[in-house]
């Protein structure tokens, strides 16, 4: 099932996964800013009408205050309030007792903004990365403590030819799952989907959440990128339209810049993920430039950030 090129993917992945950036990841404020944001755009799906879309005039203007922390965001003011959260979207999926898969969980900072709206239900991770998920197991253990529900994860190449008997246990078993900022990450993202299109209940949701360079839509992107970085010049819209719908067969299916963020980057994110009107900025000394707590210079940029879902039968 898993390709040279997927098999090659996963290696590159696991080296940088498996190395110092893991104990940094979490400490990331721009990583924290994104796993708020896209939790915050998850919750407030508008699931009556899902594939009613923003247009990219309407996310045209980046969102967030970069001279503030996280740009601006924090849990409480950002977030729904989980006591009226279903009061004022009743038609969400997320919510109490729930079974939702958080695919390429990473350590789990997005995992765990989650809880609170899925308390007795289970909140299950899936990563390549035994480090990463040493971090997230850390996590569980503490919110569990704490809250009424099951989380716990779980190490798989979903494509490994020797893991698909074990991987059968996942079939039908999720209300939703969520995938952030992997899919450029991804050899045969086509195969992936289908794989979890399948772990999918009736009715389930698959969302896909990604970094979205607008160039891609316009030109064929080739190299100058990194293995571990293959997709960004494949993340089209129409092609993730066509990943969910023709080839995985989920139905309600729709894929749109969800929102751009101004935020704070290093130059290895900018060189690999930005436009190319960004690139030349960068190479000519015309971005906003600090030191960030952590020692990494970094560079102030405006991020796209594509939504893409579809819904199984």
């Amino acid at each position: 099932m898993a390709s040279k090129d997927h098999k090659k993917a996963v290696a590159a992945n696991l080296a940088v996964f498996n190395s110092e950036f893991a104990i940094k990841y979490d400490g990331k404020e721009s990583q924290q800013t994104l796993a708020l944001l896209f939790v915050k755009h998850l919750l407030e799906y508008n699931f009556t009408n899902p594939t009613s879309r923003k247009s990219p005039s309407e996310t045209s203007t980046p969102i967030g205050d970069a001279s503030k922390p996280h740009s601006g965001f924090t849990v409480d003011s950002s977030l729904p309030d989980p006591k009226t959260y279903l009061e004022k979207h009743p038609s969400s999926i997320f919510k109490p007792g729930m079974k939702l898969l958080d695919f390429a969980c990473g350590t789990g900072i997005v995992s765990e903004l989650f809880v609170p709206y899925i308390q007795g239900g289970e909140l299950i991770g899936m990563d390549i990365s035994k480090l990463f998920l040493e971090r997230f197991n850390q996590r569980a253990e503490k919110i569990t403590a704490e809250n009424d529900l099951v989380m716990k994860s779980y190490e798989y190449d979903v494509l490994d030819e020797d893991k698909q008997d074990e991987l059968k246990q996942f079939e039908g078993e999720f209300d939703a799952i969520v995938c952030t900022i992997a899919y450029h990450h991804i050899a045969n993202y086509e195969q992936v989907t289908k794989k979890l299109a399948s772990f999918l209940k009736s009715g389930g949701y698959l969302f896909i959440v990604d970094f979205y360079n607008e160039d891609v839509e316009e030109v064929s992107v080739g190299g100058g990128v990194s293995e571990a970085v293959l997709h960004m010049g494949g993340l089209k819209i129409d092609k993730l339209n066509h990943t969910l719908g023709d080839y995985a067969g989920l139905v309600n299916v729709s894929s749109a810049r969800e929102f751009m963020v101004s935020i704070w980057q290093p130059e290895s994110f900018i060189s690999t993920h930005s436009r190319q009107v960004v690139i030349d900025k960068l190479k000519n000394g015309e971005l906003p430039k600090r030191t960030a707590p952590d020692g990494d210079v970094e560079y102030l940029i405006d991020t796209s950030l594509i939504y893409a879902v579809g819904q199984k039968k």
